[in-house]
């Protein structure tokens, strides 16, 4: 399935895709630039997630997995020089 006819409104809206999918990571890993490994918190194990966060797909878990790697909470989504913000919801 391509993006466009899973988000029909990227088209309306207009974007650039700039990676082509692939099995090696997806956009959580990508988010914080790992290229190598999936990351997603099935209880299984089967793809990495960081170590003592809980394995479960809720927002303080995925907040918590960021937290990791030196990400804290925004007061807002705001530009600010200096920071790079990501999106969870």
């Amino acid at each position: 399935m391509s993006l466009s006819s899973a988000f029909p409104h990227l088209v309306e809206e207009g974007y650039d895709e700039t990676s082509p999918a692939t099995p090696r990571y997806n956009c959580i890993a990508w988010a914080v630039g790992v290229t190598d490994s999936w990351w997603w918190p099935i209880p299984e194990a089967v793809h990495y997630w960081p170590p003592g966060v809980p394995r479960e797909e809720t927002l303080d878990a995925f907040s918590q997995a960021f937290a990791t790697l030196g990400f804290v909470p925004a007061k807002d989504g705001n530009l600010e020089a200096g920071f790079e913000k990501l999106a969870l919801y």
